[in-house]
């Protein structure tokens, strides 16, 4: 049942990654052509940068499910098996304290910015931040999934 879930997780995470980028990439020529053709598009750069923020959100639980962040673990290898479980659930723990302030702050962070507009579009700028308790809920999953496979009760997903 969790790999399945875990599974259908992903495949959301990859079709979401793969419609950001996708209208990221369009976004970046509408407004480069614009230019080119001399009628710019106020609001293309606006919207990529939003586009860019939501995308490296999305990433970050990408590969934190994959395990592909940049890690030192020279240390960790050294380790003995319990050490390097215990070390490994510590980590995960500081993972989830993290993402749960994430969690904790970002509501605030929107309410803030909800009555303030983009510069070029009549959006709110909260927009901008609402994939940061999504991104730090998704991590929270995947810490406790990492501390699940370290404990050896659970494949990770």
């Amino acid at each position: 049942m969790i790999a399945r879930l875990g599974a259908a997780a992903g495949s959301v995470l990859a079709a979401a990654a793969a419609a950001l980028l996708l209208a990221l990439l369009l976004t970046v020529l509408l407004g480069v052509g614009a230019r080119a053709s001399a009628h710019p598009l106020a609001w293309t750069e606006e919207t990529a940068q939003h586009l860019l923020v939501w995308t490296g959100f999305v990433g970050l639980v990408i590969a934190a499910r994959n395990r592909s962040h940049i890690r030192i673990e020279a240390v960790l290898t050294l380790l003995p098996g319990a050490a390097r479980r215990v070390l490994t659930v510590l980590l995960h723990a500081l993972v989830i304290a993290f993402a749960g302030l994430l969690l904790r702050e970002a509501p605030a962070l929107i309410a803030r910015n909800w009555d303030v507009e983009w510069v070029s579009l009549p959006l709110p700028s909260a927009l901008l931040y609402i994939p940061v308790p999504i991104a730090a809920a998704g991590l929270i999953l995947t810490s406790l999934a990492g501390i699940a496979s370290a404990l050896g009760r659970e494949r990770a997903p």
